[in-house]
This record gives C-alpha cells, structure tokens and sequence, in this order.
C-alpha cells in the first residue's frame, strides 16, 4: 500500500488528532496485516536535498577506506548519525505522518530508539535477506503478538528498492522460497516496516552510492541490543543542548533518554 502524505506536514495538527485521519488507519491496517506501508512524499524535496548533502559530508571517509565495524554486506556500511544540523529538524526525526501511524501501531509511549543512515557503493551486493528486529519471546508466540518496533527507511538521493515478503511478520516458519515483492522507494518518501518483516535490500548496480536514513521507533520498554548487526539505528546520538530544542508534543520520543522530560 502506497499513502501520499504531501499534505501531512501543512496540517499543523498535533500528533493525537493527525492519528485519527483515515490515511493514518488505512496504514496502520496495511502494516497489522502486511507488515509494511509506504509513504510517498514525506518530505519536501528541499529538505532532502540538504539530508544528501550532510550524508555525503558524514560519509565521505567510508568511500576511501571503509571501516569494517560498520560493514553489513558486500560493499555495504552502517554508521550512527547524530541529531545535528539538518537531522535535527522535526520533520526528519518527528516526521508528522510516521510518527502518527507510529503512535497507533506502538502506543502513545513510543520512543525513537536509534537514528543512523546505510550506505551502498557502487557494485554493492544485495543484502542479506533479514528481519531489522529479533523476535520476542519464541517463533510460536511472537507472530502472534502486536508491533513492538517498526523501522523506517527515508531514501535520499537514488531511490531505495528493496526486497520484502509481506505477511512474514506473521509467520511461525521462515520460507524464503516465498515469492518477494520489490518495493520502489524514491527520494524523500518511506518504507515504514513492521521489525519483524522479512527484506533485504537490492544491489545497487549504478556508478554513484546509495544513502538511506534509517530511524527505528518502539515501545518504550523495548530494547534490542541485536539491532546493531543489521542497523545503524540501533544507537541514538543527540547533542548536549538537543532535548532543549524539542517541541512538547515529540518530547515524548526521547523520554528514555537521561534528563529527558
């Protein structure tokens, strides 16, 4: 399912109230029974333009020498990016579409756990096919119980094209052998995931890398120390001065965080 949320962002309503829209409940329907939902036009394209511009500054030494703690594949990297500059602006961290659809699937009391961004170069191979999250309690239990985590991956620059098995947030055995859907992600639009999805994503077969913004949202007593061999989000890095800068109504997002209030 495909939701524009163009308009989103000029509503000026509070998160409660944008949660009650019919385009929110048709998404979070998409994602209790799909495990997936993406939203198009979730950020102007100024705005991801200069997301580009901060990625490539941030990133640029992995071009020349890539660290090897931050490889998640062929080619493929990893990094926590701090919520400094432009990844400070509400509209990326607090967007108001996906934190509306966040707060139905998750509850009002949900955090965003981590904030990083993946990069591919070019030959990059496709990613290993793997759920963003693990588990909570057995493969028996754990399909049967609502969201805990969703990922959301905020493509910038090139498209983002991933692999995805809808409905394999539901299922008790693994089957790989399942047909995938390729999902089309473009430039300042999302692919907002259930953690327990199964994807991966796409070779990137173009002359120039990749970037993608990864942000994972939870309930508040979740923690997933495993995150980290799959996503950079599983740490969150803010500045000393960043929780005085946060409007009331996305306080709430950071209330895990020490001296957040």
């Amino acid at each position: 399912m495909r939701i524009d949320c163009g308009s989103f962002a000029d509503m000026g309503a509070p998160p409660d109230l944008l949660a009650q829209t019919e385009p929110v409940q048709q998404a979070f329907g998409h994602l209790v029974k799909e495990g997936y939902v993406i939203l198009d036009r979730v950020l102007p394209p100024a705005t991801v333009a200069q997301l580009e511009i901060a990625l490539e500054a941030a990133l640029v030494d992995l071009t020349g020498t890539p660290d090897d703690r931050f490889r998640i594949g062929t080619l493929r990297y990893a990094l926590p990016i701090a919520l400094s500059g432009p990844f400070a602006d509400p509209i990326v961290y607090a967007n108001p579409a996906v934190t509306a659809i966040a707060r139905v699937a998750l509850d009002r009391s949900v955090i965003l756990q981590g904030f990083g961004a993946e990069m591919a170069l070019p030959g990059g191979a496709p990613q290993h096919i793997d759920r963003d999250g693990r588990l909570l309690f057995d493969a028996d239990l754990s399909p049967l119980l609502p969201a805990h985590a969703l990922t959301c991956r905020l493509a910038v620059g090139a498209a983002h094209n991933v692999a995805i098995w809808p409905g394999s947030h539901r299922w008790k055995v693994r089957n790989e052998e399942a047909p995938p859907e390729v999902i089309d992600v473009p430039p300042g639009s999302v692919a907002l995931f259930d953690s327990r999805l199964l994807s991966g994503a796409t070779a990137n077969r173009s002359d120039k890398p990749h970037y993608l913004l990864q942000a994972a949202y939870a309930r508040r007593w979740f923690r997933d120390s495993t995150q980290g061999l799959r996503l950079a989000a599983a740490r969150l890095e803010v500045g000393r001065d960043f929780l005085a800068t946060v409007a009331p109504d996305d306080r709430g997002l950071f209330a895990h965080l020490r001296n957040a209030s």
